[in-house]
């Protein structure tokens, strides 16, 4: 009885890190702020040509700017969640086999 409980709470800690190794992966993979960060880009280019011209525009290439910032923060948040999410997987799952191994 108690290799089978052993074997199911490996069984169980593997699947929850394979899960969360590939989570990981999906996060850090995922595109979905690059897009934005394209077209915020190229309005900001834009606008930039303008600011040349109009004094009125320097505040809307401010808010542009740190617009960018925000964007490019998130990324880094979002990549560093996801790197984290796989170094534990691979943990649980390592984790997993030492408790197999010992049964």
């Amino acid at each position: 009885m108690r290799y089978e409980i052993q074997i199911v709470m490996s069984v169980s800690l593997f699947v929850i890190g394979v899960l969360s190794s590939v989570s990981g992966l999906w996060i850090i993979l995922a595109k979905e702020y690059h897009q934005a960060m394209k077209q915020l880009s190229a309005q900001s280019v834009r606008i930039t040509g303008r600011a040349v011209t109009q004094d009125s525009v320097a505040p809307m290439i401010d808010s542009a700017s740190r617009m960018v910032e925000a964007i490019n923060q998130l990324i880094r948040t979002a990549a560093g969640v996801g790197a984290f999410l796989c170094v534990v997987g691979v943990m649980i799952c390592v984790v997993a086999f030492w408790m197999i191994g010992k049964v």
